[in-house]
């Protein structure tokens, strides 16, 4: 992968303290900023953040959740699922709600949105390892460009007959590359390729960096309407998304050098895949808050300025926690909107 990043610099750069579970998509208002953790003496527990609209965090068991806030048909569901599953990272979660989603659990509309999903998915994934194949053939300089230039015009002779050619340069036998290209795609899914646009739909991850990369624009257009207290507040929340997308995107890059890199991650698969697990986990535990935090903070603007502010402060008490420092070493950009 990139010269930064190697397992060593992942722990140290995302220390233990940011695993900070996942967010929890209730319904209940109460509970629209609820996390779930697993805590070493307690299991799963909840994190409630601003139940009280003030910004502060109170944690109980993951068991006692339902008397501390009335709860739909919908939120129970996915708490009892959550606790049957043990869910606590993002992927866990997400894969949880798939599960309780496909099942009708969450209703026809749910099951209708998520059977459209997994089959994107699926043809999402079919995507990602067509065009690793690819990337891995001009790699290896055995005439990728003499394919078909879409995936979808390969036969079945095509793969197998360029496969058998790549596995010879690398010294794999071609079970063995299609089966690392295989678990590369799968962990690649929630990232996607870097590619032109419309060769392949990026990942969920790729689509909220994108989000919050343009977050501190849309915040900074607000700031002159809003009380001094509140342009401080917003300048704060916009400088933590600022970060967190320069944060993202450093790791961004790296995945796609190891992607582009392709024979030689497949080269070394057993050293890499550990590396790419990690690196794609804790990208994922870094941007996990921020939808909810985006929506805070765009309904505190829609409030008069005073209120605003008041609204601003508590989502700026609940910015997440960023590693320190930049593991490039390419220093920071200015903090906050421009005056």
């Amino acid at each position: 992968m990139g010269r930064w990043l190697n397992t060593e610099t992942i722990r140290n750069w995302f220390p233990r303290q940011m695993q900070r579970g996942a967010a929890v998509p209730f319904e209940a208002p109460a509970l629209r900023m609820a996390r779930v953790c697993d805590d070493d003496r307690d299991g799963l527990i909840a994190v409630l953040r601003d139940f009280a609209n003030n910004g502060a965090a109170y944690i109980v068991p993951w068991k006692s959740l339902p008397l501390m806030a009335a709860m739909t048909d919908h939120d129970l569901a996915i708490h009892g699922a959550i606790n049957e599953t043990r869910a606590s990272s993002p992927a866990q979660v997400r894969a949880t709600i798939s599960r309780l989603a496909l099942s009708g659990a969450l209703g026809p509309e749910a099951k209708a949105q998520e059977n459209r999903r997994a089959l994107a998915e699926t043809d999402h994934l079919a995507d990602i390892e067509m065009i690793l194949i690819v990337q891995l053939l001009t790699g290896c300089g055995t005439g990728g460009s003499k394919l078909p230039a879409s995936p979808a015009g390969w036969s079945d002779a095509d793969v197998r007959a360029a496969v058998a050619t790549a596995a010879a340069a690398v010294g794999l036998n071609r079970r063995e590359i299609y089966r690392r290209i295989g678990e590369f795609s799968r962990l690649l899914a929630p990232v996607g390729l870097k590619a032109a646009p419309g060769t392949t739909p990026s990942g969920w991850l790729r689509v909220l960096h994108a989000e919050i990369d343009a977050f501190g624009q849309t915040l900074c257009a607000a700031a002159p309407r809003l009380s001094s207290d509140g342009s401080a507040h917003l300048a704060m929340i916009a400088e933590a998304g600022r970060r967190t997308a320069r944060l993202s995107g450093l790791v961004f890059d790296a995945l796609d050098y190891a992607a582009l890199d392709i024979a030689g991650t497949i080269r070394r698969w057993d050293a890499e895949v550990p590396v790419l697990r990690q690196s794609i986990e804790r990208l994922s535990s870094l941007l996990d808050e921020w939808p909810a935090l985006m929506k805070l903070a765009h309904d505190a603007l829609r409030a008069p300025p005073e209120a605003a502010a008041a609204q601003l402060r508590v989502v700026r008490s609940m910015l997440p926690r960023l590693p320190d420092g930049d593991p490039a070493g390419q220093g920071d950009a200015p903090a906050g909107c421009p005056a």
